[in-house]
């Protein structure tokens, strides 16, 4: 399925194409895919043709990894262990590792204090980038392991010994290494869609966990810190209970500002460019939403340049036909 949606002033064109191809054939190639357009250049081919080029869209990819509903890559139970396991990893963090890091670090804590409902994922996705910067060396640019710039946060807090920086639960699970396998292949395929060539054969992928129980939610944030590409994977989440949302990328004054709401399904993988802002509405139900965020890095790191970005310099083109009557 493709679904192309311009958020563009006074204008919208929408495009549906529904195809017969059976799943087997077809497989992860089968996709839906939306691109959120910032605006619409329209030029004239010649009498009563025309093409309508959708000026820096947000490409959006949305895949069934383990969904009970449809015909997915993988089965409901492998979407089951995940959701299990990080809800068991983050259950644990909250009771043990939390309350000694708001014990031993001040200015965190004063942090987290002011924060809003986003501020126990926040600080779990603070520790997690611990945890994998000690299990993958030369992050950024090889000047060493410093997970504290991944994911679009720049964090300097101290180390402390007291703290257990380790997670062999998630990182030794043959699910978890199957899901990373996943995101590798997926990833090389969204990024060819928007015209990137001389990937690397392997990403490094950096995954981490987020838990949202009820009235967690998720403030708006846009991750640029040299990643191909973000994603998210839901193994666990009941049918609308929270709305996974994209902000425009003009900004906020009229007649801009728009809010897409890109509808999130139990089982179901999103890919979209890194830079793109969104959030999370809170949770509305008991039933904890478990979700699996990644950002796709070069090989040696985090070290794509901007104007290397494709996701960025993707252009969706549209013909169309004028008819000649008027009146």
């Amino acid at each position: 399925v493709d679904v192309y949606f311009v958020m563009a002033s006074g204008m919208q064109l929408h495009r549906r194409s529904m195809s017969s191809t059976p799943w087997a054939s077809r497989c992860c190639l089968s996709s839906s895919r939306l691109l959120l357009a910032a605006g619409i250049l329209v030029s004239s081919v010649g009498g009563d043709k025309g093409v309508i080029k959708l000026a820096w869209p947000i490409h959006i990819s949305k895949i069934p990894i383990s969904s009970s509903e449809v015909p997915s890559l993988e089965t409901p139970q492998f979407g089951k262990e995940l959701a299990e396991l990080g809800l068991k990893g983050f259950e644990e963090y909250q009771k043990t590792t939390l309350p000694l890091e708001l014990k031993l670090d001040a200015p965190f804590a004063e942090e987290f204090r002011s924060s809003d409902h986003s501020r126990v994922n926040l600080a779990f996705l603070r520790w997690q980038k611990r945890v994998y910067g000690d299990q993958h060396k030369n992050i950024w640019n090889g000047l060493g392991p410093s997970a504290d710039h991944l994911a679009g946060r720049i964090e300097s807090s101290t180390r402390f010994p007291e703290v257990n920086y380790t997670w062999p639960e998630l990182y030794q699970n043959a699910t978890f290494v199957k899901l990373k396998k996943r995101i590798n292949e997926l990833a090389k395929m969204y990024l060819k869609r928007n015209g990137a060539d001389d990937l690397p054969r392997r990403f490094k992928i950096f995954t981490w966990v987020e838990v949202f129980k009820k009235g967690d939610s998720l403030r708006p944030w846009a991750r640029t810190d040299g990643g191909f590409m973000m994603g998210r994977y839901w193994p666990q989440k009941k049918k609308n209970s929270m709305k996974f949302n994209f902000e425009d990328p003009r900004g906020i004054n009229p007649p801009f500002g728009k809010t897409h709401a890109h509808s999130v399904n139990e089982g179901f993988l999103s890919m979209f460019p890194v830079w793109a802002s969104h959030f999370i509405t809170p949770n509305l139900y008991k039933k904890p939403s478990v979700c699996f965020a990644f950002i796709v890095y070069p090989e040696d790191g985090n070290t794509l340049d901007f104007e290397d970005d494709a996701t960025s310099a993707f252009v969706k083109t549209e013909p169309f036909h004028v008819s000649g009557k008027t009146g």
